[in-house]
């Protein structure tokens, strides 16, 4: 009977450690932490790839809206650009950064006039594979790829 017991015990002990290593693991009391890198893809197939605190542009749209596409030709946008920048961590799924966003005039909605970065909150899911991104203009979602 002794030996039951310790058993027991020996066995409640290992899960007890086992337990408080994974809690460990993850570096904040259990739940899970993530990161922001990876590559990003807007619907349309546009891509960012984010790496430490910074994203930068992996590819863009098959057919982009013409605002993009006279941000590409004019250069304000090339693939392995930077779009995201500052990435900061703000709590357990929430960073803040920067946003590349083109500049128009209401004459000309289409014609790019320069670019300009906001501010942004970025939100990530719980389960880490949807990421929204917060401006003063709207918001954007994008899907982990990878």
């Amino acid at each position: 009977m002794k030996s039951i017991v310790k058993l027991i015990g020996l066995i409640a002990l290992v899960a007890i450690i086992g337990f408080s290593m994974a809690a460990c693991a993850t570096g904040n009391g259990g739940t899970t932490s993530y990161s922001l890198d990876g590559v990003w893809e807007r619907s349309g197939g546009r891509q960012i790839t984010v790496s430490g605190n910074t994203g930068v542009f992996s590819s863009f749209e098959n057919n982009p809206r013409a605002i993009m596409q006279d941000a590409i030709n004019k250069g304000y946008y090339a693939l392995g650009g930077q779009v995201w920048r500052n990435l900061a961590s703000t709590g357990n799924l929430t960073w803040t950064g920067l946003y590349l966003a083109v500049q128009d005039n209401d004459s000309s909605p289409n014609v790019v006039t320069g670019t300009i970065w906001f501010n942004c909150t970025f939100t990530l899911s719980a389960n880490g594979q949807t990421l929204t991104c917060k401006d003063s203009t709207g918001t954007e979602t994008w899907t982990r790829k990878q």
